[in-house]
């Protein structure tokens, strides 16, 4: 994250609850403004318009999932050598509660799965780009778990994962609760039956 100052730290706080509960559009400066305890003549000051605040605020939610990510991973890396956890598990078991206190991954999902119309290009780039180390980050998981898996099977099972996980990023979004569990438990029991019989 590029350095900025107080201040701007504090809008940025302040717009990520904004965006995350009333979207892009419905969002205003001026309200942002108001809540981070400032006149919207002093917010310009620091952003030159919503789109600008609006992908600084992006980036920030980018790097705090990323690092949620990598996390995660560290402490599913910790277990296997302990003799636990499957691959991708614990990213997938600690979605819901990151949800629910996270305005950060509220506002990465709304904004990846409706972008604003100006800003699709810039969205779509960012969040694919943290699929990418998603990605990455279970096929090294995987690889712990099955050395002796083909690549092309390592490959299959990355592409499963990432759906699982864009499924539960589709359920946080519109339903959670029951529906979510239950969906997280039939994707991951397939998953995990599958990897059983090529294992």
């Amino acid at each position: 994250m590029k350095k900025r100052s107080a201040s701007a730290d504090n809008i940025c706080a302040v717009a990520v609850v904004h965006f995350s509960e009333h979207g892009y559009d419905a969002s205003s400066l001026s309200d942002i403004a108001e809540l981070a305890g400032m006149r919207k003549a002093s917010l310009y000051s620091h952003f030159s318009g919503k789109d600008a605040l609006f992908l600084d605020v992006f980036d920030d939610a980018l790097a705090q999932e990323q690092a949620f990510m990598d996390r995660c991973f560290a402490d599913e890396a910790n277990q296997f050598a302990r003799g636990g956890q499957q691959a991708g598990s614990l990213y997938c078991d600690r979605m819901a509660e990151r949800y629910a206190g996270s305005a950060h991954l509220r506002f990465l999902l709304r904004t990846a799965y409706l972008p604003p119309a100006t800003l699709r290009v810039q969205v779509g780039a960012g969040f694919e780009a943290l699929l990418v180390q998603l990605l990455q980050h279970y096929v090294a998981s995987l690889e712990r778990l099955a050395p002796a898996l083909p690549p092309e099977r390592i490959e299959l099972y990355a592409q499963a994962y990432l759906g699982i996980v864009d499924s539960l990023h589709v359920e946080l979004i519109y339903a959670g609760g029951a529906a979510l569990q239950q969906r997280h438990a039939a994707l991951w029991q397939i998953l995990s039956d599958s990897l059983s019989l090529t294992i």
